[in-house]
């Protein structure tokens, strides 16, 4: 099964990744080197963005996975007190899943492969420890352990689904409250990222040879280049002032 940890780039998505990047590579060849040979020595960072960007793919991966799982666990807890058993309430879940999220959904998913490990006398506890341990979400992995001791010991599983749900709604309530309030802020670093390049573009067209001095000789080349590593750090920077985990 699907391990969330991971992540595989279909070939639209390589596609459309390494565009967007090499246009930015361009005009960093451009604007700050005026020169082709940079653009071909930068190619040797691609690998490195693409391993970038997969981080960030997963990480939205996760996220997505645990709203899914937290709307699963409400609706296995209004199932139990409807007076389903525990795996007939997980199974039914599955359509609410699919009201809210849809058949693409990957929690949708999760639970056709729930139903084929209970026919073939698979308990649910093993699935979850296993979707906990292919998820990499700590909360979903906490509650499977949780789930699996409170199950062998009799202990109260409403209860822990409640809690869990409530938990981990919660969580994803404050994150989207956290990114409507600093979604303004992220507007302004994005403009912020793009208005070097603007300055120099509106200073090239209209002061023509203004920064010949600093093109294709090793002082020009020198300072370029500092001013591109402050560049980048800035953008690192900001990302790191915009990016809070509850």
């Amino acid at each position: 099964m699907r391990r969330y940890d991971e992540y595989r780039y279909s070939f639209y998505e390589v596609t459309g990744v390494l565009s967007i990047y090499l246009l930015i590579l361009a005009g960093v060849a451009i604007f700050f080197y005026n020169s082709l040979i940079f653009f071909f020595i930068s190619l040797a960072t691609v690998p490195f963005y693409l391993k970038y960007y997969k981080r960030r793919l997963i990480l939205k991966q996760k996220e997505k996975l645990t709203d899914e799982f937290a709307e699963v666990l409400y609706s296995v807890n209004a199932n139990v007190k409807a007076g389903f058993a525990l795996e007939n309430a997980f199974l039914e879940a599955r359509k609410d899943i699919l009201l809210f999220y849809g058949e693409t959904s990957v929690m949708a998913q999760e639970l056709i492969h729930l139903k084929k490990c209970l026919s073939i006398n698979k308990t649910l506890e093993s699935f979850l420890v296993d979707l906990g341990k292919r998820s990499g979400v700590d909360d979903i992995r906490i509650f499977a352990k949780v789930f699996e001791t409170a199950k062998r010991n009799g202990g109260n599983i409403r209860q822990v689904l409640e809690t869990t749900a409530d938990t981990v709604k919660a969580k994803a309530e404050v994150e989207r409250e956290i990114q409507v309030l600093i979604a303004q802020k992220k507007l302004e670093l994005r403009i912020m990222e793009v208005v070097p390049f603007f300055i120099i573009a509106y200073i090239g067209l209209t002061s023509k040879g203004y920064f010949d001095v600093l093109y294709h000789n090793l002082k020009g080349i020198i300072f370029m280049t500092a001013c591109l590593i402050l560049y980048g750090f800035s953008i690192y920077l900001g990302s790191k002032l915009v990016k809070i985990n509850v």
